[in-house]
């Protein structure tokens, strides 16, 4: 999965300084045989890394100390991956820190300086969109975090039931037929007559407002972009009773409580993108 820094991780890699900091892009490469090209790509540009550490006045123990950590990743489960991504390296004295870029054309690069090198990184980030999507249904809500590039998931309401404390939807309720004794058997009357429409469409604006109470308190002083999606009948009730100001006007039209992640990732960066 691609894992770009948190705020505080990228101040923290532009505020370091070191004589030696060492900055690796290592694009990802297709693969169809057991031997990972991406592993010796980077053991490439790790041997290449080390010759600039040595022009740059390291003595070899020194260098070795430096990559021991990078030599160990290596090792590491990382390249059997079935994601692809590109991989960005920093390493320097008792530091090492890596993310997964997503697999945009880049070239291999090695650099040293005194400071990491950030630039794809950072066209990533400032070009890079957040949202929130809430997904409703009878069954309860769940909201995704995400961006273009990694998308989150929690449930944040049990089903409408468990929520207002009832024993059964208007849907599920049986008419009950009974005979007064003065009757036949076949002169049967109908009790429990009600309008079902209106009273689920009541029950659903009681259910939404306890969820959007619960975002108020998630929200707080947020301004995230949010997205709702839910069959469609479902939507425009959502909205009657949605208090947060930054719900956006169009919504993704389905049930995505058990779609895949990625599905509901592109279309929220598809909506978002279109703003």
């Amino acid at each position: 999965m691609i894992k770009l820094p948190t705020k505080k991780e990228l101040d923290a890699l532009m505020s370091f300084r070191n004589p030696h900091c060492l900055t690796l892009y290592s694009p990802y490469i297709e693969t169809s045989s057991s031997e990972n090209p991406n592993r010796i790509q980077l053991k490439n540009l790790l041997k290449k890394a080390s010759q600039l550490l040595l022009a740059d006045s390291l003595k070899q123990r020194e260098i070795n100390i430096i990559l021991q950590p990078v030599n160990q990743f290596i090792e590491n489960s990382e390249f059997l991956s079935k994601y692809p991504h590109n991989l960005a390296l920093f390493i320097s004295n008792d530091f090492f820190g890596y993310y997964r870029l997503p697999p945009k054309k880049i070239k291999p690069d090695v650099i040293v300086d005194k400071k990491f090198k950030l630039l794809h990184i950072e066209k990533l980030i400032n070009n890079n969109l957040n949202y929130f999507v809430l997904s409703v249904s009878y069954n309860g809500a769940y909201l995704f975090s995400g961006d273009c590039y990694q998308i989150k998931k929690q449930k944040i309401s049990n089903s409408m039931k468990q929520e207002l404390n009832i024993d059964e939807l208007p849907h599920e309720r049986q008419f009950h037929n009974v005979a007064p004794a003065s009757m036949s058997k076949k002169s049967e009357r109908s009790h429990g007559q009600y309008n079902e429409t209106q009273v689920n469409k009541d029950l659903l604006i009681k259910f939404f407002r306890k969820i959007d109470h619960k975002l108020h308190v998630l929200f707080k002083n947020k301004k995230t972009p949010l997205i709702i999606a839910g069959v469609d009948y479902l939507l425009p009730l959502y909205r009657k009773v949605n208090t947060y100001p930054y719900l956006l006007n169009d919504g993704i039209i389905g049930n995505l409580e058990h779609s895949n992640l990625n599905f509901i990732r592109y279309n929220a960066c598809k909506i978002i993108g279109n703003q």
